[in-house]
């Protein structure tokens, strides 16, 4: 076979010169093997550009030379040693993560364990983004707690925790036993193959089942000592402290049977579980896996990388190193890392900087090849749009041109534009994954951009020249940028609390919607009749006599006439008489005639409908 090389992306037409065909035999080729665009200017990856050349005998060698340059230029994280290996490295602190749905009291038991009080400063008392403890416990051991959100919205947060913990204690309340989140919790600690220890919390409550709890929990899968399975349930209270020794013990033990070990010399590996700015620069807490994280160590994390300006715990104190086990909040950040992000040591800056290249490099390369898919999704429309009729297209464009107007993406859908700031890189995931789960098929919401920081003058132009607003989440009131805001009609929506940001999208997104029409009906009658009366002169005038079957039938009223399954008339009653008196209104059982705004057309048999017609503001579902 004979070598090639081929770009990253190449068209048809270039690829058949590459190859030395003809165009027509080109396109032929690829119809066989089942490409459905063929044209001329369609764009191939390198992955489907050497399939082709493969056909005509061409040894594409390309990819192959890309995957090892990547190998030799990105870093990894080093395999696990084997397990006889392992027995041989030193003991670690195990991670711990407290699980479990919202206000089931999992921050208040940390508190205890630690002496402290979060819960009281946390906003509307819940955990807004994941902080990490290393806890000394009596028995002289050290575990480090991952104190998860239990909120719906830090879904996404709560699987990362589950991938880096080694034990999983799961809160549940004596009073308000399995909901939601304690599902999804049981089911990412499944499909991660973590232990898990039940804590029921909240037992010095009058309205405490820690048996219902139990048999609700077996329903779902968690297999606990009582029913002769392997999962401890250790009755707790946050509030007094009862069961809490018992629950330290429990962890203790199950982490001296699990027997956690890791390397405290080589290469240093790692997690980000958050990322903020602060007075100081960019920080990042980073849970240390194995190696001896120290000041001077240089790391890389995502798209970023840091030479260690110093380390802190979660009390701010200076540390001089971290090992395994341990969260440490790290400072020399060249840009801001991202929560969840692997932490890999590099031997020097310049490698470091060469791996955040590579990267990008490969970022870069990825927004092409999905740029590449829409240029040819574009090109198939177009394509589409030739064929039709110029009627057709013309009816089209007017309709676009109508819609863009109306500022609407497609007919009858409303979009409004949102830019998200938050105070840590965690909460600007989880709100926007909260956003864009507020589907409406009559107004959506629609995500700018989400980063970490204050609200800029460059965010406030952005959203200005979008026609959107700003979320502004556990960020500090800035009365400059709300002015600057306000002045541009755009609105900035605060919040501390999650859960809350929803109604104040809502209301946004209800502001543009248009009212709603609301019709009741009032009465129904049924034409058994047809005569006419004299109105003046020689002028008469057609009236048709009614039989009321329900409700009101009343005079000036809209009214429908139907005729089968057919409308025949839509308007307004006119007159309405009782044996030549006129009326305002005739009621069930009665008869009376009837005549209708410009209409006569009447007959016998026909049904009749009045109702009222008023318009009210809509309201999106919650």
């Amino acid at each position: 076979m004979t070598p090639i090389n081929l770009p990253e992306f190449v068209s048809v037409s270039k690829l058949a010169q590459l190859t030395n065909v003809t165009y027509q035999e080109m396109a032929e080729k690829m119809g066989e093997l089942g490409f459905e665009n063929t044209s001329h200017d369609h764009i191939l990856g390198a992955e489907e550009a050497g399939l082709i050349a493969m056909e005509y005998n061409f040894d594409p060698t390309l990819g192959a030379q890309e995957e090892a340059e990547a190998e030799e230029r990105d870093l990894k994280a080093l395999p696990e040693p084997a397990p006889e290996d392992k027995e041989f490295l030193p003991v670690r602190p195990p991670v711990v993560a407290i699980m479990g749905h919202v206000d089931h009291g999992k921050t208040t038991i940390l508190d205890y364990l630690r002496k402290s009080s979060i819960a009281a400063s946390e906003h509307g008392g819940i955990t807004q983004h994941i902080g990490a403890f290393s806890v000394g416990l009596s028995s002289g051991k050290t575990i480090t707690f991952l104190d998860t959100p239990g909120h719906a919205a830090f879904l996404e947060m709560r699987k990362r925790g589950a991938t880096v913990t080694d034990i999983i204690i799961l809160v549940v309340a004596a009073d308000d036993s399995v909901k939601p989140q304690t599902i999804e919790a049981i089911k990412h600690a499944q499909s991660a193959h973590v232990p898990i220890i039940v804590a029921v919390n909240k037992i010095d409550k009058e309205e405490a089942n820690v048996e219902r709890v139990k048999q609700d929990l077996a329903r779902h899968g968690v297999e606990i000592e009582d029913f002769g399975g392997e999962t401890q349930v250790v009755p707790v209270s946050g509030k007094t402290g009862q069961g809490i020794d018992e629950l330290e013990d429990a962890a203790v033990t199950l982490s001296e049977i699990l027997d956690h070990r890791a390397a405290t010399e080589g290469q240093v590996e790692g997690w980000v579980i958050e990322a903020t700015t602060k007075p100081g620069g960019r920080v990042a807490t980073v849970l240390v896996r194995r190696g001896t994280l120290k000041p001077g160590t240089i790391i890389v994390a995502g798209k970023t990388w840091a030479r260690v300006r110093s380390l802190r715990n979660e009390a701010g104190v200076s540390q001089m190193s971290a090992g395994p086990g341990t969260p440490i909040e790290v400072d020399g950040w060249r840009d801001q890392p991202d929560a969840g992000d692997e932490v890999i040591q590099a031997p020097n800056e310049q490698k470091a900087a060469d791996v955040v290249a590579f990267r990008d490099e490969k970022a870069e390369r990825i927004r092409m090849a999905e740029d590449m898919e829409k240029i040819n999704a574009q090109r198939r429309e177009q394509q589409i749009q030739r064929d039709l009729t110029k009627e057709a297209a013309a009816a089209e464009k007017a309709a676009e041109k109508a819609a863009r107007a109306a500022g609407t993406d497609t007919p009858g859908h409303q979009t409004v534009p949102f830019i998200i700031k938050a105070d840590v890189s965690g909460s600007a995931e989880a709100v926007s994954a909260y956003l864009l789960q507020m589907t409406n098929p009559l107004c959506l919401p629609k995500l700018l951009r989400a980063s970490v920081g204050p609200v800029s003058e460059f965010d406030i132009e952005h959203a200005d020249a979008a026609g959107g607003h700003i979320i502004s989440f556990n960020l500090p009131h800035d009365p400059e940028s709300a002015g600057r805001a306000e002045r541009k009609g755009i609105k900035i929506l605060e919040q501390n609390v999650i859960y809350r940001i929803v109604d104040d999208v809502r209301a946004v997104l209800e502001e543009k919607l248009p009212p709603q029409k609301i019709q009741k009906v009032t009465g129904e009658a049924e034409v058994v009749m047809s005569f006419e009366i004299g109105i003046g002169g020689r002028k008469k005038m057609k009236i048709a006599g009614l039989k009321v079957r329900n409700g009101v039938v009343s005079r000036g009223s809209r009214v429908r006439v139907t005729r089968g399954e057919e409308r025949v008339y839509d308007g307004t009653v006119t007159s309405l008489k009782n044996v030549k008196k006129d009326v305002q209104e005739m009621r069930r059982g009665t008869e009376c005639g009837m005549g209708f705004e410009g209409w006569e057309g009447f007959e016998v048999g026909d049904m009749i409908q009045t109702f009222e017609e008023k318009t009210q503001k809509r309201t999106l579902p919650i």
